[in-house]
């Protein structure tokens, strides 16, 4: 499962406050260590829920939005894909996470 340490709460916050803006229920739950990913399409769903945390986080930074009191989302951006990345290396799932990634930037 995701994990968290505590200097990394504002990473955690972040992400699920675009979890709950997405509606992702799955991505939610992955955040808040519930769910663990234990299939190809989970892996490929996760990841693009991802990026496209990102493309709404690329867009509040851009507009200098604070987002449940962070300022620095670029930074916390950059430790999520750390997080994300990092994971899906450990767990099997780099694969899916190079090719899905490269599918959604593409776009």
């Amino acid at each position: 499962m995701l994990k968290f340490k505590e200097s990394e709460s504002d990473a955690k916050s972040l992400a699920l406050h675009y979890a709950k803006e997405m509606n992702d229920e799955l991505l939610e739950e992955f955040i808040n260590s519930k769910v663990q990913i234990n299939s190809n399409e989970m892996a490929v769903s996760l990841t693009e829920s991802f990026w496209e945390m990102t493309d709404l986080a690329i867009k509040d930074n851009e507009e200098q939005k604070i987002i449940e009191g962070i300022t620095d989302i670029e930074f916390w951006m950059h430790k999520l894909f750390n997080k994300f990345s990092g994971y899906m290396l450990i767990n099997g799932f780099e694969e899916v996470w190079e090719s899905t990634s490269s599918k959604m930037r593409a776009n």
